[in-house]
């Protein structure tokens, strides 16, 4: 692919030939250009700064978001290609790339006796149409045809300069900053120094005794400013770029250093008050439901210059990303130092606190009924069901727009539920998660437990450890895969149901046993389906693919309608919790 792309732009010659490497029509893609409603093609709005302030976001619409999205996937795959043919230059930006991240751009200045940080001014309105244009020309990397270049700069540029919300603009804003780092990287080692940029800042760090004054040096009309020099400043305004003089300073070793945002005076870390803040957050947040966040005065009708102001929310969004954000410095950090036996007690709070949140969120404030199942592809098969099955209906799922919604939600096990809420399939997870379910819940004072919370089990020889927890627990008859009880509620809004049985020995059924024999037998690529959970024998294929290339493409064919035991089981337990539930707090 990637040789074959670079090949392809380098012979492209029309915008006929552009379209092609697109996947759009000529037709389609001037309509784009040069038909569609200009003023309407970008929704802007602010969103706060990192350093303070309000950055303008402009979002493009669906049809030219998709078309910015196939340019910049094709020119990442260009870059890939043509460096496979050569030496790469060492690369020394550490926004907008793959393996790169605010992470690997602190971590190369830690430790250093000085570090310069300075921001340039208008980053992405800095890189016009021209600029645009003229790169992929005059670039020895690219010398695409000037038709070509032409066409990428209008799908890129708006209002005459590369947008900040458009998905190509970071790949581009990386083209055309590489003349910036190389001019600065060799600056840089003529000073020795070490340099590196993300986005529009840059980072100069040195162990010297003094800090070169080419470079920048102590303001003598403002004590503990420091000026940019003026060979470093020549450079940034040769490339095309300009200084934020304002935002310029410089961190010495006896005091706080960081880069973007991160600490870096022994080793990448989270600034201690951003964590505090965001624990004090989710106190507030899992003690009454809602939590107050700094945000810019700008983002809430105020002036740019008014001071920072609490707003509440109610809601996890903007608590999640803090936390996230935290979780994955920590963690990642933590894993780069491995060689250290034992992980830092803080690093063991913000998983621990995550945790809380993530249980928070999902199983204790949702207003959705959330089904916790025992397959990753259990939902696939459930959604197909319920929309195929209109008994169920508006009560598990409904029509909206043309589109079917279900009303009950499925947890989805992402990297993060595996790896923080110790959730990844599999029925000794499960257990597990019931076992501490009380436990962990009794944390929270605020608790609506407005929804209930269904854990959904194979009923064969893997379920026998479940069902002796929750006898264990709730002191309940004895369970087997025989027993056939609609659900079995374990406390609060947690409840389990098990596949219902089939057959007088020993009613074991596992999810796919409701499809009908056609569709197990069904054979792809000369294999067939196996429900092995543990090993997948040659010639056979997995659930995953059964879920993915069986079930959702055909689901308007197959029949769903031993399916209706199961699902008149979740509703059993909707309307359990509905009689009992108090009114959401």
């Amino acid at each position: 692919m990637t040789v074959s792309i670079v090949k392809d732009l380098k012979a492209a010659k029309s915008l006929d030939d552009l379209a092609l490497l697109l996947g759009f029509s000529a037709s389609g893609l001037s309509y784009i250009l040069y038909k569609s409603n200009s003023a309407a093609r970008y929704t802007e709005f602010q969103i706060p700064k990192r350093k303070g302030g309000t950055r303008t976001i402009k979002a493009p619409e669906p049809k030219l978001k998709l078309l910015q999205t196939r340019l910049a996937e094709i020119l990442y795959n260009y870059l890939d290609g043509i460096e496979e043919k050569k030496k790469p230059f060492k690369a020394v930006s550490h926004g907008f790339a793959e393996g790169k991240s605010i992470i690997t751009n602190a971590a190369v200045h830690k430790r250093r006796r000085y570090v310069l940080n300075i921001d340039l001014e208008d980053f992405f309105p800095t890189i016009n149409f021209g600029r645009v244009r003229g790169v992929f020309i005059k670039d020895r990397r690219f010398e695409f045809d000037p038709k070509i270049a032409t066409i990428i700069a209008q799908i890129a540029c708006h209002d005459h300069s590369l947008p900040q919300g458009s998905p190509c603009s970071p790949v581009i804003s990386n083209i055309v900053g590489r003349l910036l780092d190389v001019r600065l990287v060799r600056l840089a080692k003529e000073h020795k120094c070490t340099y590196s940029r993300y986005a529009d800042d840059l980072t100069f760090s040195t162990n010297q005794s003094t800090f070169p004054a080419a470079l920048a040096a102590p303001d003598p009309a403002a004590a503990g400013k420091w000026i940019v020099g003026n060979a470093l400043d020549a450079e940034i305004v040769g490339t095309g770029f300009k200084i934020n003089h304002g935002k310029t300073r410089m961190q010495f070793r006896d005091s706080r250093q960081t880069v973007t945002g991160l600490l870096v005076n022994e080793k990448v870390n989270i600034v201690p008050e951003y964590y505090r803040a965001a624990r004090s957050m989710c106190s507030a947040f899992f003690q009454t439901g809602k939590y107050y966040h700094r945000v810019p005065a700008a983002l809430v009708g105020g002036k740019a210059e008014d001071p920072m102001e609490d707003i509440v929310y109610d809601t996890p969004p903007v608590l999640e990303g803090i936390l996230s954000h935290i979780y994955l410095i920590k963690n990642t950090v933590d894993r780069r130092t491995s060689a250290e036996k034992k992980k830092e007690e803080n690093v063991t709070a913000i998983r621990k606190l995550y945790h809380h949140f993530l249980f928070y969120k999902n199983f204790v404030i949702s207003v959705r009924p959330l089904i916790v199942t025992e397959g990753k592809t259990d939902p696939i098969y459930l959604k197909a069901a319920i929309e195929r099955l209109p008994k169920f209906h508006p009560k598990l799922g409904a029509f909206k727009g043309g589109k079917f919604q279900t009303t009950v939600r499925f947890l989805n096990f992402t990297s993060t539920v595996r790896d923080v809420l110790q959730l990844g399939g599999g029925s000794g997870d499960l257990m597990h998660f019931i076992e501490k379910y009380f436990k962990i819940l009794s944390k929270f004072k605020h608790a609506p437990l407005a929804a209930p919370v269904i854990v959904l089990i194979d009923n064969d020889d893997g379920a026998g450890k479940i069902f002796g927890k929750i006898q264990g627990l709730t002191k309940c008859p004895p369970i087997s895969t025989l027993t056939t009880e609609p659900f079995y509620y374990i406390t609060a809004n947690l409840y389990m149901i098990k596949t219902p049985e089939i057959g007088k020995d020993k009613g074991m059924t596992c999810i796919e046993t409701f499809f009908e024999d056609t569709v197990l037998k069904t054979v792809l690529g000369g294999k067939t389906l196996s429900l092995n959970k543990k090993h997948l024998e040659p010639g056979k294929y997995g659930k995953a693919i059964f879920a993915e290339k069986v079930i959702r493409p055909n689901k308007a064919t197959i029949k769903f309608d031993a399916f209706e035991p199961l699902l008149d089981r979740i509703t059993a337990v909707l309307d359990h919790h509905a009689a009992k539930a108090p009114p959401a707090a």
